[in-house]
């Protein structure tokens, strides 16, 4: 402690200042320098001595041991409790004196432990403690009585600091939780390895330890409004480069919790229907593309119809310009597209020519009547696909443009990091090899109409996701036939056939125990199921038929089991074991609910429709549903009616008003962590929005100890104890 700070607990010293005269320095403590080592040495002889430790600096939650050794011997351990104040001091050595009252010189050597530090070293000990030397019996008489003023200020802020959560103990700490209406546990969490349950075990002495209640509380005390930059700080801390020090390090848990708010895509599409009317629907088109659509320079109906209209000057020479691209790209002259598509286009020039490499040169086709929902509103153009060596120039010229993000070739063969920068939100290599592209959100999304959208009634309507190079499935089924073609198993083609043979699963009697055990349902009524199956979508589902290796999966459910764990993985919703009339075990997996399995593998729907559908003009069609994959046309209307469906794909982000947290591969959560870190996710999550806690749940936490994750049931999201409980 610096000897010109006030005398803080330093009560001998203080109480000298008040003295007159020689008895100001006679009771004035003297302090007694350092030698190398930790030593001390009085140098001359002493008159009635009394040899006391100061402390240098205020303690916190910790204690400081120190040993005074004079000559060869060792005196009483000096110890400076919790909350010392600096300048409180504590009697080491009375030196003995003779008849005259003079001690003999004396030396000796000091060493110091700090709780939580361990021993220290000569130059710590002598930064927090000092020695000082009082002589005369009234400097030794007021020593022993002001010792008390130390002790009384220590336990002054021993009182004041805790009251703060940080350092509160036992009564205290519960008189906080008391406030916070959060009793203290008298049991904890603990897996049942039995029977594969989370349980509870009671504490040792029925009460939760301090550190365990104070990790609780501190969530609770600092509460607040909720966002994902203060949702990351609460829970990580303030430095994002080194160890967290949030909320969860409170329990042992050192490794960074991103926030994920990445939004799953919603795709949209639109078709023209006129049941029976098919010269108003041509009517309409030609309509649009007159008053609507830019057309390529050098057309002559695109001249005609561009010359008549009022458009300021400004978004007229945006448009010549978006004109002479399509001219330059080459679009054919009466295949006109949207504005936005045009404008887009005429940016794509613009930013290939600052890259120096063409990578789209020409484009294929535009607004078509008969073009189907791509193409009949000229919200698409179809475009050639870019040439090997192109691409490879534009990806590595971007590498010098500051808003440009390059993606390799072999990850991104189309280019949909330079069609993103250019306006365009969709784009999808085609099996003729071409590349559709759109500034709608309209992904692989097809509607089709059956027979035909001018056709009369009955008329159905189908959406499906267009995957390249495979007719029968929809698209986010590639992951998942790509998954387990890792594995051997390849898409059943007579897929009718399969399951016109499907048999009860208690045909072979290995099969119901192992289906049990997985939780995983087993066919009765075959009928039933076949009829259910008949109304499902055939590009939602694929079945894989394991042949030879069944019996080998039936006698090693995890490896079954794991199959199905891939298919979640790869984003498939649903799961249904049957057994065929060859007597093996085939899997169908689906993208929506299967007849009996709902959505059993991945706890919710990978796509969703819904459909809506508005009058153009006169009355409008109606729809016999407005959700699923397909919907018939009840209703022809007396006009044109748009019908339009929105897809919800599941592509492993959040679904809306949905975050979740993600750890890292590898990352594992002891069982009291993943109890901590449900209450934080459960308090820090506002009304109306969900938290996604599916993936800690399966890859995350290590129930027993073993270091290896165990898959929680999605009935374990709800068991663990609340830090703040319910109350009615």
């Amino acid at each position: 402690m610096n000897r010109g700070a006030a005398p803080g607990a330093a009560s001998l010293a203080a109480a000298a200042g008040e003295l007159i005269g020689p008895l100001a320095d006679s009771a004035t403590p003297k302090p007694l320098p350092w030698l190398a080592g930790g030593a001390f040495d009085t140098e001359v002889p002493t008159r009635q001595p009394l040899l006391l430790v100061r402390l240098e600096r205020d303690l916190g939650a910790e204690t400081l041991s120190v040993t005074v050794r004079v000559g060869a011997t060792d005196q009483p351990v000096l110890t400076f409790a919790e909350w010392s104040e600096g300048g409180s001091t504590l009697c080491a050595f009375a030196a003995p004196v003779d008849a005259l009252g003079v001690a003999a010189q004396f030396a000796g050597t000091v060493s110091a432990t700090l709780s939580g530090s361990g021993a220290l070293t000569p130059a710590e000990t002598s930064a927090i403690v000092g020695l000082e030397l009082v002589q005369g019996g009234l400097g030794k008489l007021l020593a022993v009585v002001l010792s008390e003023k130390a002790r009384l200020r220590r336990q002054a802020r021993e009182i004041r600091m805790i009251r703060s959560l940080r350092f509160a103990r036992g009564h205290t700490l519960d008189r906080i939780g008391a406030d916070l209406g959060v009793p203290r546990f008298s049991d904890r969490l603990d897996w049942d390895g039995a029977t594969g349950q989370l349980t509870s075990t009671p504490f040792v002495d029925g009460r939760e330890p301090d550190d365990e209640y104070r990790s609780r509380l501190r969530i609770l005390r600092e509460i607040r409004l909720p966002s994902p930059t203060w949702i990351s700080r609460a829970i990580n801390g303030d430095n994002p480069a080194g160890p967290t020090t949030g909320w969860m390090a409170d329990v042992g848990y050192t490794d960074r919790i991103s926030i994920d708010e990445t939004a799953n895509p919603l795709l949209i599409g639109f078709r023209l229907i006129s049941p029976g009317r098919a010269a108003e629907r041509a009517e309409l088109l030609k309509a649009i593309r007159s008053v609507h659509l830019v057309w390529p320079s050098g057309s002559v109906d695109g001249d005609t119809a561009h010359a008549s209209r009022m458009l300021p000057p400004v978004v007229e020479n945006r448009i010549d310009v978006a004109r002479q691209a399509l001219g330059t790209l080459g679009l054919p002259p009466n295949e006109p597209v949207s504005a936005s598509v045009a404008l887009a286009l005429a940016t794509l020039l613009e930013r290939q020519a600052g890259l120096g490499s063409n990578v789209y040169r020409v484009a294929l086709g535009g607004q078509r009547d008969d073009g189907g929902s791509r193409f009949e509103l000229g919200f698409g153009v179809r475009l050639a696909a870019p040439a090997n060596a192109d691409l490879d120039a534009a990806v590595a010229a971007a590498a010098a443009a500051d808003d440009l993000v390059a993606v390799p070739r072999a990850d991104d063969p189309i280019a949909g990091w330079l069609l993103r920068a250019c306006g365009f939100r969709s784009w999808l290599l085609l099996d003729d090899g071409s590349v559709f592209a759109s500034t709608l959100a309209t992904g692989a999304l097809v509607v089709d109409a059956a027979p035909g959208a001018d056709a009369t009634l009955p008329l159905g309507l189908s959406a499906r996701l267009e995957s390249p190079g495979d007719a029968d499935h929809d698209a986010p089924l590639a992951p998942v036939i790509a998954a387990f073609a890792l594995e051997g198993l390849l898409p059943v083609a007579g897929v009718d056939a399969l399951i016109a043979g499907i048999q009860p699963s208690d045909v072979d009697a290995t099969l119901p125990p192992v289906l049990a055990r997985l939780d995983l349902p087993a066919v009765l009524s075959t009928a039933d199921l076949q009829s259910r199956l008949a109304e499902v979508a055939r590009r939602s589902f694929v079945v894989f038929d394991l042949g030879a290796t069944t019996p080998a999966l039936l006698a090693d459910p995890p490896k079954l089991a794991r199959l199905f764990e891939l298919a979640a993985a790869a984003g498939a919703s649903s799961g249904l074991p049957v057994l065929t009339a060859g007597g093996s075990l085939a899997l169908i997996i689906g993208l929506v609910d299967l007849p009996l399995a709902g959505n059993n593998i991945a706890a919710r729907y990978s796509v969703a429709y819904r459909w809506q559908v508005r009058a153009l003009s006169g009355t409008p069609a109606r729809l016999s549903a407005r959700v699923g994959g397909s919907v018939s046309v009840t209703r022809a209307g007396t006009g044109i009616s748009m019908v339009s469906v929105l897809a919800y794909v599941r592509t492993g982000a959040n679904d809306p008003y949905e975050w979740r947290p993600r750890l890292a591969d590898g990352s594992l959560l002891s069982l009291a962590q993943y109890e901590h870190l449900m209450n934080i996710l459960e308090l820090v999550t506002p009304i109306g929005v969900e938290v996604n806690t599916w993936d800690i749940r399966r890859r995350h936490v290590d129930v027993d100890g073993s270091g290896v994750p165990t898959a929680m049931s999605p009935s374990a999201a709800r068991t663990y104890h609340r830090y703040r409980p319910l109350h009615d």
